[in-house]
């Protein structure tokens, strides 16, 4: 079991790029999420100033 953490005297390198590619997985992952965050929040505020435009030209073709 040693001989295979050893890795023939590689495992420093080895172990680090396992550990860089798990960390920019976990990256990537968490970035994923912020951007969907925000889109959501981007196309609720969309919808609702929309919304409230054409609310807004409702009255206004009303008082016409």
């Amino acid at each position: 079991m040693k001989e295979f953490f050893a890795m023939g005297g590689y495992a420093f390198y080895i172990w680090m790029a396992y550990a860089a590619a798990a960390f920019l997985c976990v990256a990537e992952i968490i970035a994923v999420r912020a951007r969907m965050r925000k889109a959501r929040i981007m196309a609720a505020h969309r919808a609702e100033t929309d919304a409230t435009d054409k609310g807004a030209a409702r009255l206004t073709e009303a008082q016409s």
